[in-house]
C-alpha cells in the first residue's frame, strides 16, 4: 500500500513541529507539495515508486516552494521523516544529516534523487 497525504496532514506536522504558527503564505505551493508525492503519469500508476523518493518530494518541494512564511525546512524535514515512519520505514539519520540535506536542497547543491538516496541510506 502506498501512503498518500493531504494538506491537513502537512498542517498537522507543521502544528506539532515548529515553535510558532507561521502563516501559510501560498496555498498553491502547499497543494504542489501534496500533489507531487502522489503524481501518476498514467492513471493508477505512481511515478515515484519508492517510499524514500515520495518522502524526498515532500521535503524538496517544501524547501524550494516555501509555502509557509517561515520554518519550511523544518516542516519539510518533519514531513519526510514522518512519511517514512508512517510508511513503515523508520529512519535514523546521523546527527546533523537532515539539517545538511535541507541546506543542500535550499542551496541547490543536491536534487530529488540524491535526497531520496540519503533517506534510503538512513533506514534503521
Amino acid at each position: 500500500m502506498i501512503l498518500t497525504v493531504d494538506a491537513g496532514w502537512i498542517l498537522g506536522i507543521q502544528a506539532s513541529h515548529v515553535p510558532s504558527d507561521p502563516r501559510l503564505r501560498d496555498w498553491g505551493a502547499l497543494h504542489a507539495v501534496v500533489e507531487r508525492h502522489r503524481f501518476e503519469r498514467f492513471a493508477g500508476e505512481v511515478y515515484y515508486e519508492e517510499t524514500p523518493t515520495r518522502a524526498a518530494t515532500l521535503l524538496e518541494t517544501m524547501v524550494l516552494l516555501r509555502p509557509f512564511e517561515d520554518y519550511n525546512g523544518i516542516i519539510g524535514a518533519a514531513c519526510a521523516w514522518t512519511y517514512m515512519e508512517d510508511s513503515g520505514e523508520d529512519i535514523a539519520p546521523p546527527p546533523g544529516a537532515m539539517s545538511q540535506l535541507v541546506r543542500d536542497l535550499r542551496e541547490k547543491r543536491t536534487d530529488l534523487l540524491d535526497a531520496a538516496r540519503r533517506l534510503r541510506s538512513w533506514k534503521s
